[in-house]
Order: structure tokens, then C-alpha cells, then sequence
């Protein structure tokens, strides 16, 4: 009927596009562009690229003063279609929605939104209403005051995964890392757990010449007390959005291929995370982050791992995304649905990140135990410098689980392991909680 053909209609899809060629890459071959809104044009017999529009006129002239070659700008293909609209902007032209999960339905002849296919009523006067002061005033006050629908017309353009590079090893990307923490003086402290413990990690790994400090660049960011929100992570959106800003200023990240964004409770190892980037040879000057954990929408916030192309889109785009998207939430959550509905692509390797928090009950926040997977990057979180260290050392070969007092039987401060057996020797007295040293 008419509603099918409607969800049916062209609209932007990375699903769509996903053999079409991407910027800056020769398009003879795929006929198709990878980015919304471009189109095919030759320049002669031997290249062809993605460009919004090309101007024979205007290279030619170029060329006569020693410019750029002659294009003959010949278009192979289609057009690919225009960007997808966020929630609450007009999608009727478009047909589909940037989030994952939203659809573009039809109010009226003038008006359509993307919303949640929960969200979809047939009297949408409040959401017309939120859009009175924006770019849509006018179209919104429209589609309040007319006959009100529900009418599906296409759904998102869904999440964008890059494939290995491939050809030349220049193809995929170098490893180059800029690494960078916030700590929060004042932040909020788990039961057991020390205030000021970022401080003291912080000392820790600079004196050592560990996690971040042990990548091309690093920089640590002061953060500020958050609310505190749900599945026991914080509400940090605003936060966060503050140090990119610093990071934008500080533009140091610019001048690596990676930005490595790691909690100061994260035990993390920098030269790991160069030998995955080797394995999974993401492709070079390409905006693309890596999905890290095996959990729910696998991306924690422990560790972020984001190309530098695909900090430039981000910090491009980050207040539109605030502005759709809102700042309710945590900020890893926030950074991935950024970064996918601005189209940025991800790469998977859920051995990046051990995170406690995924775990089901019975873990212990002391625990040594998860370090001993040589293949992770990250574990997370150890919230004391002993259990730190001791995850870190198990990490690293110089001790075993079996090394530690057992958790039933630790002391304040100490690391511990829930399948050692290890106890205090009486008399004996608080230590690291390692109580056989290799």
C-alpha cells in the first residue's frame, strides 16, 4: 500500500553504500560515493573521485595558469542521497534518520520527524511545540495547526563498518598515539575506595612512566563533580564536552594518527594497543573508532580509541550532537551515537577493554584475577595504587594471581585475588597484597 512504498523510498543508508568509494578515493570502479550528498566525477580516463560538485569551467582555467589538471567531469552513477535529518528536523525529503533506532514518519504533507517507533502518537503537539526557536519554527508551527498522521516513510541510515585496509601496507593507519585522562579532585568515591585516588594514580603513573605517559603524547584534563546517573556511571556529557574543547585548543592531537581517551582507573598498556591497530589495520586518513568491549552497545568509556579524522568530525560537530542527542546520559554513550550518526565508521575488537562493571555479580573491585589475559588492553577499574599495580605486574608477566592474598582475606589497601588461596601469615602485617614475589 502507499505507507509500504513510502518506507521504501530512497534514503540515505551506509548499508547502501557500503562498496562505494570514500574521499580522496578513485571511483571508476564503484560508480558510487560513500558520503552523503556526492557524486562520481571524472577527471580523465586514469581518475575519477567523489565531489559535491564539479565545475569544468573553473578547472580549466586553473590548468591555463598552472593550476590543477582539466576535469572533464563526466558523473559515473547516482548522486548518493543527502545527509539523513537528527530527531525533530523536517524528514521529509530525506526519508531517514541519523540515530540507530529512530524512523522518519510522516505528520502531515508538510512535515515529517524521526522518532523512536515507540514515540510515534497520532497527536505529536509536544514535539512540535520543543521546535518553536529553531531552524524548523516555521514548518513545525505548521504542522501543529494542520491534520495530524503517524505515517512511516524510511528508517535510519544505520551504523557505518569499516573493513581492513588492503593493497600497500600505506594503506592502513599508522599508530601514533595521543593520550590524554581526566581527573576530578573531588569526585565521587565507590564504598572502599579512597577520595583523591585519581590524584594519587596520577602520581603513580607519571613517576613510573605508565598508562598514558607511556604513549607518543599525553596530556591530563581537570574534571568537574558529576550527577550521578544510571547503570552506576555518571552524568558527564557537558563535562567531557568541555575538555574536547581543550583538546581542540591544544590541537596536539593533530599531529598523531590516534586520540586514546583512558580513565585514570583504567590499567592500560599503550604498546598493546599499537599491536592491535596493526592487526586490525584500519584504513589511513579515515574517520573511524573502535567498538572495545563485548557488552551491551560495546563501547565503554574506559577506553575511547578514535582516529584523528574522526576527532576533527567530532569537534566539528559536537554541539549538534548536543543539541539532538542531549547531555542526560554518560559521555561514552554519547560520544558513540555522535560519532555514528555523523557518520563515522567503526572497527570491532572487543579484547580492547576488560571491564568490571559488564561483569555479572561477585566481582571484586580489588580483583587481579581478569589481568591475566595477555590480549586485553585496558582493565578496568582498580581504584587503589596497589591494586593497580598489581593488576599491572599480573598483566605483564612479573607476578600470578596466585601471588596475592585471596580477597576474602585481604586488608585495607591491599590487592587481592578471588581464586587465590594465600592468607596472612599471623603476625604478619598490611601490604600490597602480593605475598609471594617472584
Amino acid at each position: 500500500g502507499e505507507a509500504a512504498a513510502a518506507a521504501e523510498a530512497p534514503g540515505f543508508s551506509w548499508r547502501r553504500y557500503e562498496n562505494c568509494s570514500g574521499a580522496g578515493e578513485d571511483c571508476r570502479q564503484s560508480q558510487c560515493c560513500l558520503d552523503p550528498g556526492l557524486q562520481c566525477y571524472s577527471k580523465d580516463a586514469s581518475w575519477a573521485t567523489c565531489k559535491a560538485s564539479c565545475d569544468m569551467q573553473e578547472a580549466s582555467g586553473r590548468q591555463a595558469s598552472g593550476g590543477a589538471a582539466h576535469w572533464s567531469c563526466t558523473p559515473f552513477g547516482e548522486r548518493t542521497a543527502p545527509a539523513c535529518s537528527w530527531e525533530h528536523e523536517n524528514c521529509l525529503s530525506t526519508r531517514c534518520c541519523r540515530r540507530e533506532g529512530f524512523k522518519c514518519y510522516a505528520v502531515n504533507t508538510s512535515w515529517a520527524t524521526c522518532r523512536q517507533e515507540q514515540e510515534c502518537e497520532k497527536e505529536p503537539a509536544n514535539e512540535t511545540r520543543r521546535l518553536r526557536g529553531s531552524v524548523a519554527e516555521e514548518e513545525a508551527a505548521e504542522a501543529e495547526e494542520s491534520e495530524e498522521g503517524c505515517t512511516e516513510l524510511g528508517g535510519s541510515q544505520g551504523t557505518r563498518m569499516l573493513l581492513p585496509a588492503h593493497g600497500p601496507s600505506s594503506a592502513a593507519a599508522k599508530t601514533s598515539l595521543f593520550c590524554f585522562l581526566v581527573v576530578t579532585p573531588s569526585g565521587a568515591v565507590a564504598e572502599g575506595v579512597r577520595a583523591g585516588y585519581e590524584k594519587e594514580l596520577l602520581d603513580m603513573m607519571r613517576m613510573k612512566n605508565l598508562s598514558i605517559f607511556g604513549c607518543d603524547a599525553s596530556r591530563v584534563y581537570r574534571g568537574q563533580k558529576a550527577k550521578r546517573g544510571d547503570w552506576k556511571s555518571v552524568m558527564n556529557v557537558d563535562i567531557f564536552l568541555g575538555v574536547w574543547k581543550k583538546i581542540q585548543e591544544d590541537a596536539i592531537y593533530k599531529r598523531h594518527d590516534w586520540t586514546v581517551k583512558v580513565d585514570a582507573d583504567a590499567v592500560f598498556l599503550p604498546d598493546r594497543l599499537k599491536m592491535h591497530l596493526v592487526s586490525l589495520k584500519p584504513p589511513a586518513h579515515t574517520a573511524v573508532y573502535l567498538h572495545n568491549i563485548d557488552f551491551k552497545f560495546h563501547f565503554m568509556g574506559a577506553l575511547e580509541v578514535l582516529s584523528s579524522a574522526a576527532v576533527d568530525v567530532f569537534l566539528e560537530n559536537s554541539a549538534a550532537c548536543r543539541r539532538y542527542i542531549g547531555n542526560s546520559g554518560g559521555e561514552d554513550y554519547f560520544t558513540m551515537q555522535c560519532l555514528d550518526a555523523l557518520g563515522v565508521g567503526h572497527m570491532s575488537d572487543y579484547s580492547l577493554l576488560a571491564d568490571k562493571y559488564s561483569s555479572g555479580p561477585g566481582w571484586n573491585l580489588f580483583d587481579v584475577d581478569p589481568c591475566r589475559d595477555q590480549a586485553i588492553v585496558a582493565l578496568h577499574p582498580y581504584k587503589a595504587v596497589n591494586s593497580w599495580l598489581g593488576c599491572y605486574k599480573v598483566a605483564i608477566g612479573h607476578q600470578a594471581p596466585d601471588d596475592f592474598v585471596s580477597c576474602e582475606g585481604r586488608w585495607e589497601g591491599e590487592a587481592c585475588s578471588l581464586t587465590s588461596e594465600r592468607k596472612h601469615a599471623p603476625g604478619s602485617g598490611a601490604s600490597d597484597g602480593i605475598l609471594f614475589r617472584k
